[in-house]
């Protein structure tokens, strides 16, 4: 079995994530302090060499503001097969 940060879909949702990050010219630095990492931590797990743990992922959802996002709602749902609104 394959580790999940080499998982099509789980990259798929980080590109996502940080497509959005760019989107909104939020930094990895301004996105780390957001969620009490690193900016290398930010910089590993956008470059596949770190995992994101789903405490994390949500609070990079709030961090990107995914309740004004419908796109990212989308992409969310979608990963998550609808189990998180």
């Amino acid at each position: 079995m394959s580790k999940t940060i080499h998982n099509n879909k789980y990259q798929a949702l980080v590109q996502e994530l940080t497509q959005e990050r760019v989107r909104l010219n939020i930094s990895q630095g301004e996105l780390a302090e957001q969620v009490g990492l690193n900016q290398s931590d930010i910089s590993k797990i956008e470059k596949f060499e770190r995992r994101l743990d789903v405490l994390e992922f949500s609070q990079i959802l709030s961090a990107l503001r995914i309740k004004e996002n419908l796109r990212l709602q989308a992409i969310v749902r979608e990963f998550t097969g609808g189990q998180h609104d």
